[in-house]
């Protein structure tokens, strides 16, 4: 049985933030019906649980606070069993038995895009914290609001940080780099890869392989042996969770070597390294939203600093792995929701918490750089945008895995370590 969430919680009372400050609500609204919508069982589930966990901690958090303007919240669950098909019916679950009037969510990309038709049908917020593909709001929804940056951040990281450091570290201008690029063909992968692609092509660096592969793949033999046979000294590889240990099992079988892998997603997670052991996993990069539980709390404001600490503390004791990645992706987004924009939606029109209201709060949403746990500002692209509901100010950064712990090394702002290069080979891991 996993430990409560809201030990340890209550001394942050002293903050005083918005959840309570706030005038009462009107007293048409009884409680804040909230749908956590994530995959907890399935291929995803070690991921989706570290987002829904992080979120649920903050969502209790409001209520230990007094709620939102002094009304409750009522947190619900439903699981998409790793499945975009799964995803939808829970949502319409959620929906129909509990009427949610928010979903968070939803960890992957292709499941964020078949619940997302579902909220807006129904007039439901679809609150996305974890989707990063730019397509997942190809229709342009209005009830869609997403606290990540799409897969745009993640190439420009990779960009930054490949001339900025690895090709001053490997000793080659950045232009004689030999990349490679790797992505299974999901929504989320294929998203980013593409984005990698794209970018890296556009400024003239040399992109001598992209390879994609079934995210379905029990074997990884062919990929890894066409990208040996290119010689790349720098590899971006976008998996899931499950292909991400293939990827690199078949790796080590096969002796493929690079100076630098900069991964993603399931590279970033707990069962990477208790897979591969600290040394199986030592200098491998990842790109994505800050690790709160080593990232570099300098930049944050200091309320929200002692915040996060408080949370990275009570996620490791529950689950008994640190508050990585996806963690930080359920708190971060969480926390926007109840300390800025639901607050300040009950003001619309003097009224109950409608959809309308949640949307036109979030389009006065302003927060600047240091303001969430994750570092990063918010600031929603409106509907006269290609894709409205977008955090404008959403990053991504790049964190190492060192002696078993997956540290924020890029920008330095937000760096906890100084990164290492070039990795090292297969026969040197013991």
């Amino acid at each position: 049985m996993k430990k409560k969430l809201t030990s340890g919680l209550a001394i942050l009372a002293v903050f005083g933030l918005a959840v309570s400050a706030m005038p009462q609500a009107s007293a048409a609204t009884k409680s804040i019906k909230i749908g956590l919508l994530f995959p907890t069982t399935g291929p995803m589930a070690l991921l989706g649980t570290d987002q829904s966990v992080g979120a649920e901690m903050v969502l209790k958090w409001a209520n230990s606070k007094g709620g939102i303007k002094g009304v409750p919240i009522e947190i619900f669950k439903g699981d998409s069993k790793s499945s975009p098909a799964e995803g939808a019916t829970a949502a319409q679950r959620l929906i129909d038995q509990n009427g949610v009037q928010i979903i968070i969510g939803s960890y992957s990309s292709g499941i964020a895009a078949a619940i997302a038709p579902v909220a807006q049908r129904n007039n439901v917020i679809l609150w996305e914290v974890g989707a990063v593909s730019p397509t997942v709001n190809s229709q342009r929804y209005s009830n869609f609001l997403r606290t990540v940056g799409v897969s745009a951040t993640y190439a420009a990281a990779d960009y930054d940080f490949t001339v900025n450091f690895l090709a001053k570290k490997l000793g080659k201008p950045a232009k004689s780099l030999r990349i490679a690029i790797a992505n299974n063909d999901g929504a989320f992968a294929t998203s980013v890869g593409d984005a990698v692609n794209s970018l890296f092509t556009k400024k003239g660096l040399d992109v001598v392989a992209k390879e994609v592969y079934p995210v379905t793949s029990t074997d990884l033999t062919p990929t890894i042996l066409k990208l040996k046979a290119a010689k790349p000294d720098v590899l971006f590889l976008t998996p899931d969770a499950a292909d991400a240990l293939l990827f690199w099992q078949t790796a080590q079988q096969q002796n493929f070597n690079v100076d630098a892998l900069v991964g993603s997603s399931g590279i970033g997670g707990a069962g990477f390294v208790a897979k591969f052991g600290a040394a199986g996993v030592e200098g491998v990069y990842d790109v994505e939203a800050p690790a709160l539980a080593t990232m570099n709390y300098d930049g944050l404001d200091p309320a929200v600093a002692a915040l996060t600490k408080e949370w990275v503390k009570a996620f490791a004791a529950s689950e008994g792995h640190p508050c990585a990645v996806h963690c930080g992706d359920g708190i971060g987004g969480a926390y926007t929701l109840v300390t800025d924009v639901l607050p300040r939606a009950f003001a619309y029109k003097n009224t109950t918490l409608t959809a309308k209201g949640i949307i036109a709060s979030a389009m006065r949403t302003n927060i600047k750089e240091g303001g969430t746990p994750q570092g990063f500002g918010v600031k929603f692209s409106n509907t006269s945008k290609s894709t409205p509901g977008e955090n404008e100010r959403a990053r991504s950064v790049i964190m190492q895995w060192q002696s078993g712990s997956l540290k924020v090394v890029w920008p330095a702002g937000l760096a906890s370590s100084t990164p290492i290069a070039p990795m090292v080979t297969w026969d040197k891991r013991k």
